[in-house]
């Protein structure tokens, strides 16, 4: 038995039971161990929670990393959305926009909620900024605000909506639902270019 599976049969029972609804016991039934064995590995729940989490964190900054390594463009941006989505979706029960999760933060000192908010609103804040100096949308600095807001609020609770009657969604039918509302949003910013943009996601993506 290693950390790995632990890690993976941890998240399978976040993701369906929620972060508080299962304990160490309960992993370790999962795996058909006594709770020691796990114990040996996490000394307790939040070790595995914050192991998981530095583990999305740390796939999502692949993707941020890749797309910084191209031109702005709101193709890109849709397309690191979408790669999000799904990053939110497969951590879905321990990511830091869970409400849950968000409490247990602010309990302990191991991450500052608040400064991971406001670093990931800077992060936004460029990208949109990027996008205007590229030609991809017409916004001035009090649009370029609402748009940080927007996808902000947008993805800390697009997945509680998805989720609200089945927890086990279509991820791949419910990510492109998801997508499509973004993409009606930034068309409205968009310029002649970044509408061209648009069109060659939605032709990639959509067909």
């Amino acid at each position: 038995m290693t950390e790995k599976q632990i890690l993976k049969s941890s998240l399978k029972l976040f993701n369906e039971r929620g972060y508080h609804d299962v304990g160490m016991r309960e992993i370790a039934r999962e795996l058909n161990l006594s709770p020691g064995n796990v114990t040996y590995y996490f000394k307790k729940k939040d070790d595995i929670l914050f192991t998981l989490l530095q583990e999305y964190s740390d796939q999502n900054t692949t993707f941020y990393e890749k797309y910084h390594t191209e031109s702005a463009s709101i193709a890109g941006f849709l397309g690191l959305m979408k790669n999000i989505f799904y990053s939110q979706y497969q951590y879905r029960g321990v990511y830091i926009g869970n409400y849950i999760v968000q409490k247990e933060f602010q309990s302990t000192d191991s991450i500052n909620y608040k400064s991971t908010s406001e670093r990931r609103k800077q992060t936004f804040q460029k990208m949109f900024t990027d996008l205007r100096a590229e030609g991809h949308i017409n916004a001035n600095d009090d649009d370029i605000d609402f748009l940080v807001s927007f996808i902000t609020l947008f993805g800390r609770f697009w997945i509680s909506e998805a989720t609200i009657f089945d927890k086990s969604p279509d991820v791949t039918q419910a990510i492109k639902h998801y997508i499509r509302l973004l993409v009606k949003e930034l068309s409205l910013f968009a310029t002649e270019r970044g509408k061209l943009s648009i069109e060659q996601f939605k032709k990639e993506e959509f067909g």
